[in-house]
């Protein structure tokens, strides 16, 4: 009961840095960026994008899903990493933090807990803002047959294995949003192995990147028996040892 308590204290504090911040609303703007452009495509574009009598929520979904596994998803990790870490940094309060009255994995895991919090809510407002999204446009475009038709447990599906195939990046973010003071390096970093991967993903070996694996989950298809839940478990494992090992490296050094 006394470690449940210390995680509970520790993660009350890291519940009300984060309230109110950036992270806060980087969390709302990221997945709303990817539904208004997969809205607006639609809107403006939807006579070539969708054919007649063919459920138009595939072609919208499938947009929805990519761009946000591909691009979005890693980049705003990597910035959302750097952020739930930046109040310490900044201040240079982290031997203040370690010096508290309870264990430093209790200060670790709540603040892993928060930024995983985060990014499950922006997962939930992808799926809820497709939803709505699509619904809109029945209204103002009927011609597509949005209404007509649904895809609701897909683009659910896709959100969940989206998250938790990313589990192993928002890891490896973690630990260096932690590790590094610096905003630039861990975000950096993060921009660059996203870029690299979407350029290198026909390759073999760019399957080995944390960093695609939730873009590698659909295997180029909306078609939930195609999806390669691999993945899935690779990126549930990898945050289970990674957490473990950053912590292990964060408490042997010094953070003053």
């Amino acid at each position: 009961m006394k470690q449940l308590d210390y995680f509970t204290r520790s993660f009350a504090q890291e519940r009300l840095k984060a309230k109110g911040t950036q992270v806060v609303w980087l969390a709302i703007l990221a997945p709303v960026f990817v539904v208004v452009v997969a809205f607006m495509a639609s809107y403006l574009d939807g006579n070539r994008l969708y054919q007649h009598n063919v459920n138009p929520w595939l072609a919208y979904s499938t947009h929805i899903l990519i761009g946000w596994t591909l691009f979005v998803f890693p980049i705003y990790t990597s910035l959302q990493s750097a952020l739930v870490h930046a109040i310490e940094h900044q201040s240079q309060t982290w031997k203040t933090v370690y010096s508290l009255p309870m264990p430093k994995w209790s200060v670790y895991v709540s603040k892993l807990v928060v930024l995983t919090g985060l990014i499950l809510l922006s997962h939930l407002l992808v799926f809820g803002l497709a939803e709505g999204g699509g619904w809109l446009l029945g209204m103002l475009k009927p011609q597509y047959g949005f209404q007509l038709f649904s895809l609701h447990r897909v683009l659910a599906e896709g959100c969940f294995a989206s998250l938790l195939s990313g589990l192993g990046m928002i890891a490896v973010q973690f630990y260096l949003g932690m590790r590094f003071s610096s905003f630039i390096l861990p975000a950096g970093f993060g921009l660059m192995v996203t870029l690299t991967g979407a350029i290198s993903r026909s390759l073999p070996i760019s399957r080995a990147s944390p960093y695609l694996w939730p873009v590698l989950v659909f295997n180029s298809s909306i078609q939930t028996d195609d999806w390669q839940y691999t993945y899935v478990w690779i990126g549930m494992l990898t945050f289970l040892l990674a957490g473990i090992g950053g912590f292990l490296a964060i408490a042997r050094r010094d953070v003053a």
